[in-house]
């Protein structure tokens, strides 16, 4: 039985107001692309490195995303959890980083959503996976289509130095449509991070323009993961749907 110190979680959960009292106030400025009718900004908390008792605490504080970037304790962690949480209210699982095709087969057993998938060759990878896991039954903890962002790389081509990755270009469209082909898998939107060193709003203006053509051909491909600790406000002003936060909540790496 997994438990956490008083301390921890209060610690959490003082962190966690925080930074949702930052997401309530960037969501009152309509200087970008939000208006008033604007979706509501869901925060994802980047839990890798942490413990699963971590977790556990801000399920208990609130929290029903978090994000890993590294399969293997991704995976142990939805696994340890998985049944001490509301099976009717339970923990949403992000992968959130770059993720190579021979771990598709494990993503696709807790993950609900990918947001980085950035070529064809890991669309189908994950495809195949996931129609495999479903038929095969009992060995995935979430059911329905995998929910995926089109990664796109928003450094300007004169500084390849500053590159988070991610398509460009029609590349981006074109895996969108791979992604709305397959069996297993559905296009949520687009994902990006600011480039080093680079101005993080005209950054996410330009993804914001990117995610406007992308609903032109795919309406339901809608939302927008984008902001961290440092650029959250910047990336709900131009109309992220989602932010990743870890370290503002969590505290440094352990």
């Amino acid at each position: 039985m997994l438990t956490y110190s008083m301390q921890r979680a209060e610690e959490l959960k003082s962190n966690l107001m925080r930074v949702q009292e930052r997401i309530r106030c960037a969501e009152q400025d309509y200087s970008g692309s939000r208006t008033a009718q604007s979706h509501k900004v869901e925060l994802t908390v980047v839990t890798k490195f942490f413990p699963a008792e971590d977790i556990l605490a801000l399920y208990h504080a609130g929290v029903r995303s978090v994000g890993e970037n590294r399969d293997q304790e991704a995976h142990e962690k939805a696994r340890t959890l998985e049944p001490m949480v509301d099976s009717h209210d339970s923990l949403r699982w992000s992968f959130i980083g770059q993720l190579q095709r021979n771990k598709a087969k494990s993503v696709v057993r807790y993950a609900h959503e990918v947001h980085s998938v950035d070529r064809i060759s890991l669309v189908e990878a994950l495809n195949k996976a996931k129609i495999q896991c479903e038929q095969n039954g009992g060995e995935s903890l979430v059911s329905g289509p995998l929910s995926c962002f089109v990664q796109v790389n928003l450094s300007s081509e004169a500084d390849d130095s500053s590159s988070r990755g991610g398509a460009t270009g029609d590349e981006i469209f074109r895996i969108a449509e791979r992604l709305e082909q397959c069996e297993g898998l559905s296009c949520s939107g687009v994902m990006a991070v600011a480039p080093l060193g680079g101005d993080a709003e005209k950054s996410f203006e330009k993804l914001y323009g990117i995610s406007q053509k992308l609903q032109e051909f795919f309406p339901q491909a809608w939302e927008i993961s984008a902001g961290m600790s440092g650029d959250l406000e910047e990336a709900i002003r131009w109309g992220s749907t989602r932010v990743r936060v870890g370290s503002e909540i969590m505290g440094a790496r352990p």
